[in-house]
């Protein structure tokens, strides 16, 4: 019985921790003193321990984080070619981009032409080419034809095997709704604007699904191009968080992909005209604003959606990249191995000491003990941050269980009434 309670205990011990058992034992205890929703990192281990953030009291957006915005507006006194930009226009505003020093940009405004003109698609492309990186963007939609993932869209993705969580529950995008969409070469990547096919909300969508693959909302991209990160250090847990990278911000989303924590107007950090920066100094960057520089699509005559996106982009991006919607993370750090495994040992002697019980005594002990462990469980973790073995205790308690199910014991009865052995006579 000792041997077969301990041998329980060790083997849960050596595999229960950062596995999806002890994941969600976690999340039931940590339910039971915090409010959810709750945001759970790290892996249960000695090295690794699980770290715990919840909603911040107050949700503090950083103003400083709100990007600087390069507007394109309704152009009334006929500065740039057409209105809307031609695909010169265009290449002139991203031309002079470059000579004020910005070697990563973002595009809100879609690039999208019916009819362009070759020989200004051709300078666009050129213009595009000669930036570090470039983050564009263009609206989704599911339509009855699917089509292919652009690559621009495909370098900015991650496989949706690498998420946590059910996928079914994130929209579903299947093309691009307009014709004529430039989204550059090597260097760009591409987020979605606006999801045609998905109803309006006050929650703003981050996530989508391509195929076998999860886009990004294009502010999201932006962060990660201003912190010079990637996509393949993304995490994503549904209904919990999305993490930028391992230094990268802390997003709260719900299990639709969408930013969970409230939106609160913000202004950009600065909003300068399209047609101002083609005649200006080299000064025109505010020397406190956050890079990369973000061209918006601010005309009148622009879609509803795109408006709203414009609107609210500023806002969008600063919720992201402030990483104040969550409270500090708390770690709940383990016992030392030696101080784990002394304590399930001691569990095991009490176990094999509780068999010479009778059978109702017994189970009353075992119910006992297993109620213990789970109250010191919680207030181990609620009261000092710490997270005890309590699986491998609770799997050691079971197989006592069982085994004294199987193994035939024979308790110890003390009765008053029972004849007392006699001791042999002597010879006389």
């Amino acid at each position: 019985m000792r041997l077969g309670a301990l041998a329980t205990a060790a083997a849960c011990w050596w595999v229960i921790p950062g596995s999806a058992i002890d994941r969600a034992a976690f999340a039931t205890v940590a339910r039971a003193f915090a409010n959810p929703p709750l945001f759970i990192a790290g892996h249960g281990t000695l090295d690794a321990p699980w770290r715990l953030r919840t909603f911040a009291a107050r949700v503090l957006t950083e103003p400083k984080q709100a990007p600087l915005v390069v507007s394109l507006g309704d152009d009334p006194h006929g500065f740039f070619q057409s209105s809307p930009p031609s695909p010169i226009d265009l290449a002139v505003i991203l031309t002079n981009f470059q000579r004020l020093g910005a070697k990563r940009a973002t595009t809100a405004a879609v690039l999208a032409w019916s009819a362009p003109d070759p020989m200004g698609l051709a300078a666009l492309d050129k213009v595009i080419g000669r930036f570090d990186s470039l983050v564009m963007a263009a609206p989704l939609s599911r339509g009855a034809v699917p089509e292919p993932m652009p690559p621009a869209f495909r370098r900015a993705s991650i496989p949706v095997a690498s998420m946590h969580g059910d996928p079914a529950a994130l929209p579903v995008v299947n093309r691009i709704p307009l014709p004529g969409v430039i989204l550059g070469g090597d260097n760009t990547r591409a987020g979605f604007q606006v999801l045609d096919s998905e109803p309006e909300s006050k929650f703003t969508p981050l996530l989508a699904r391509w195929e076998d693959r999860v886009v990004f909302a294009m502010p999201v991209l932006a962060v990660i191009q201003q912190r010079g990160l990637t996509t393949d250090g993304v995490v994503v847990r549904l209904g919990e968080y999305l993490k930028l990278g391992p230094d990268g911000p802390t997003v709260p989303i719900d299990r639709y992909g969408r930013l969970a924590t409230p939106l609160k107007a913000l202004r950009a950090h600065a909003q300068i005209p399209a047609e101002a920066i083609i005649d200006s100094g080299d000064e025109l960057w505010p020397k406190d604003a956050p890079q990369p520089v973000v061209l918006r699509d601010d005309r009148s005559a622009a879609e509803p959606a795109t408006r709203a996106f414009s609107k609210q982009l500023p806002a969008v991006i600063a919720a992201i990249a402030s990483d104040t919607g969550l409270a500090p993370a708390r770690a709940y750090q383990r016992l030392p191995p030696a101080l784990e495994f002394a304590a399930l040992f001691v569990l095991a002697q009490v176990l094999a000491a509780l068999c010479a019980l009778p059978p109702f005594t017994r189970r009353l002990a075992y119910l006992t003990l297993a109620s213990s462990c789970l109250a010191a469980q919680c207030l181990a973790a609620a009261s000092a941050c710490v997270w005890l073995p309590g699986l491998p205790a609770l799997a050691a308690i079971l197989a006592a269980w069982l085994l004294a199910r199987i193994i035939p014991l024979t308790p110890i009865v003390l009765r008053p009434d029972a004849p007392r052995a006699r001791p042999p006579q002597q010879r006389r």
